[in-house]
């Protein structure tokens, strides 16, 4: 096993670009600001700053390997840019760990920082040192503008600061630091009358020391040549800082052979994402090219001996079938099965069987012609997904899962889709089961990763997950709040249930908060609108619904049809607007088919296999219409006759009213019963 080696920054600073690269598999410079202050800081305080981790190398290997060196930016801005000019007997450093810190030192000493466009450097404030500021920061850093020159002094407030450019401290002799710093001390007190103490002066000299000669870089120098091992090092030592996909790391031996695939990478995952509707990655869209042409398991996994040029030039000829099969896919997510957010797929290993599927068939859009997905097929996607999902089998390593689903659809190459195919090799050939136990429910709980797939079935795909309005945007909330529950000693797995959660806007969800059920009940200003909430959100009645609607459905449609009839039957004159009595006959009348309506809707909406039936389809559309045209025409009436009422008792009307005996009109009045909502009971 090698030692670890040390060296100053200087001696790595001076040979950045020359000896010291970075490997096509390294990300951009992304630290801010602040970072840079506190690695300055800590290295005035002797802190240590971290290990390095070096990949060394021969040029004569990185030439026949065909390993990309990038160059370190020189300023914040800059995109890393390949240095091709290769030593064959030279080594050379690529940068594993520790690229943001070495670049942090390049651009201070060498480069400049980006901010508003304009060139900053690194300042040092002398005069501190003294006391610890609120963010821990002791000795203090900042960027300023280039054009400040070598030093200033400002006042914050109560508090002098006298700021040095690193640069200028960086380029002080070490063998002559202490004149050095003499002659910055005479400079000072000549331009701002001020003296600095022994400890300032200290500083200034340590600084210099610390980044000229001190041995503060700590590395550790890997010899290991194969490059799959050496990505496996590069994301383990990585694992805590930005994450990195795997398929980052793969680019820099696909783009060896293939320079536009980053590009082409980004613009398919910028169509299919939506503005991050979801948020597949570089990751899932690889994953899917390589099992298009796996021919067995092993194929299917993330290694740099799959990425051939073979299977490269494959991707890069059937790019545009590739993208759009990833496209139509992703539009059966969205537009069919209202899968309309990231949140509703946990795993999007289980979308690439439905990829294949329709890549290998060449199918093109949606339709009943022969190149298009017809509805059967979407619901025999939709029944794979959901159990796929529900079930967990592409949780843990899917490779195995994913070549069996490819095994089916070329075993089922004419449609439809294989769902069943897949789920019985699924079932039979691997240690994994799509098969939903009775209690699944009961195992999906409050914001848990299956709760928004859940909910989302729940409320058959009517949730907007990209509102215009970020208030809009869906929460999971309690129906009964967890404060009033745990008061009632309920147990928290009841609390948290998925039978207890409900999908609600976000400013909706801040202002009910942790109200109470009942008191929540009497916030809505009308009983229309908490009528429209209450059925919206009539979850709890699914499970009831189910059990009991094969001997529940002719008694609900015989009471709307006789509650029909008796509504039908009873007929007013438009001279009984003016007699209570026989107006309030008919108002009985019409509440009877009004509840029955009510009944039949809740039922309707919440029994699975009337909502797929055309006809219930229908009747529910007809159902609602009626409904919605009935309680629109209530409303007029009622606004017209009070004004009709009010102004038979004002002048002039109350006039006219003595002369001809104008009466007072009946209003409709809302049905106590209708406050409350309908409960669907099978006894």
């Amino acid at each position: 096993m090698q030692d670890y080696e040390r060296k100053s920054v200087s001696e790595v600073t001076e040979e950045i670009n020359k000896t010291y690269f970075l490997p096509d598999i390294q990300r951009s410079f992304v630290w801010k600001p602040e970072q840079v202050y506190a690695l300055f800081d800590s290295i005035m305080r002797d802190y240590p700053i971290s290990t390095f981790l070096f990949w060394k190398q021969r040029g004569e290997y990185i030439q026949e390997a065909d390993i990309k060196k990038l160059e370190f930016v020189k300023t914040s801005k800059d995109k890393n840019k390949e240095n091709t000019e290769i030593h064959s007997a030279k080594e050379y450093l690529l940068v594993l760990d520790g690229q943001q810190r070495l670049t942090t030192f390049y651009l201070v000493l060498k480069g400049n920082y980006i901010i508003r466009n304009s060139p900053y450097e690194l300042y040092f404030n002398i005069l501190s040192g003294n006391e610890e500021e609120e963010d821990g920061i002791l000795y203090e850093f900042k960027f300023y503008n280039r054009n400040r020159g070598m030093h200033f002094f400002e006042k914050d407030g109560d508090i002098d600061k006298l700021w040095y450019g690193v640069k200028g401290i960086y380029d002080l002799s070490i063998a002559k630091i202490f004149s050095e710093v003499t002659n910055i001390n005479k400079n000072i007190k000549a331009k701002y009358n001020i003296e600095l103490t022994d400890d300032q002066r200290n500083s200034i000299a340590k600084l210099c020391q610390y980044l000229k000669t001190e041995k503060i870089i700590y590395y550790y120098p890997e010899l290991e040549k194969n490059y799959d091992k050496v990505l496996d090092i590069f994301v383990r030592t990585n694992s805590g800082g930005t994450p990195l996909s795997y398929s980052d790391l793969l680019f820099s031996t696909i783009k060896s052979k293939w320079n536009e695939a980053r590009d082409k990478f980004d613009g398919l995952l910028n169509n299919i994402n939506e503005n991050d509707r979801y948020r597949f990655t570089n990751d899932f869209i690889l994953k899917t090219a390589l099992l298009l042409y796996a021919t067995n398991t092993e194929g299917v996994r993330y290694k740099t001996k799959n990425f051939k040029s073979d299977l490269i030039n494959k991707i890069q000829t059937d790019w545009k079938s590739i993208e759009q099969a990833v496209e139509l896919s992703t539009d059966v997510l969205k537009d069919k099965l209202f899968l309309t957010s990231h949140k509703t797929i946990y795993s999007n290993n289980a979308i690439i069987p439905i990829i294949y599927w329709v890549f290998k068939n060449k199918l093109k859009g949606f339709g009943i012609e022969t190149n298009c997905i017809d509805d059967g097929e979407i619901s025999k996607i939709k029944t794979w997904l959901i159990k796929a999902l529900l079930s967990g089998v592409f949780g843990g390593q899917s490779d195995t899962i994913l070549y069996k689903c490819k095994e089916a659809v070329d075993n089922n190459l004419a449609k439809p889709f294989p769902g069943e195919e897949m789920e019985k090799r699924i079932n039979t050939e691997t240690k994994k089961s799509t098969k939903l136990d009775s209690d699944i429910l009961d195992k999906v709980f409050y914001n848990s990763a299956d709760s928004y797939l859940v909910l989302s079935i729940c409320y058959g795909g009517t949730v907007n997950f990209s509102p215009r309005f970020k208030g809009n945007l869906p929460e999971q909330d309690h129906i009964f709040c967890q404060d009033e529950l745990r008061t009632a000693k309920i147990p928290e797995e009841k609390i948290n249930s998925i039978f207890n959660i409900r999908y609600i806007g976000s400013t909706e969800n801040k202002t009910k908060s942790n109200t109470p059920f009942s008191q929540w009940m009497q916030s809505f200003s009308s009983e229309a609108e908490k009528k429209e909430e209450l059925k919206k959100h009539l979850i709890p009645n699914l499970v009831e619904t189910v059990q009991g609607y094969a001997r529940h459905e002719k008694s609900v449609l015989t009471a709307v049809t006789e509650a029909r009839s008796m509504a039908t039957a009873v007929k007013i004159d438009p001279k009984d607007l003016e007699n209570p009595e026989k107006f309030q006959q008919y108002v009985e009348a019409q509440k009877k088919l009004d509840g029955a309506l009510s009944r039949l809707l809740v039922v309707v909406e919440q029994y699975p296999q009337l909502k797929a039936n055309e006809g219930f389809l229908k009747l529910q559309d007809q159902l609602e219409g009626a409904e919605n045209r009935i309680s629109v025409e209530r409303k007029r009436y009622n606004e017209a006759a009070t004004e009709y009422n009010k102004a038979i008792r004002k002048f002039p009307g109350n006039i006219f009213t003595g002369i001809w005996d104008f009466k007072p009109l009946a209003l409709f009045k809302a049905d106590e019963k209708a406050k409350e909502v309908p409960k669907v009971k099978f006894d």
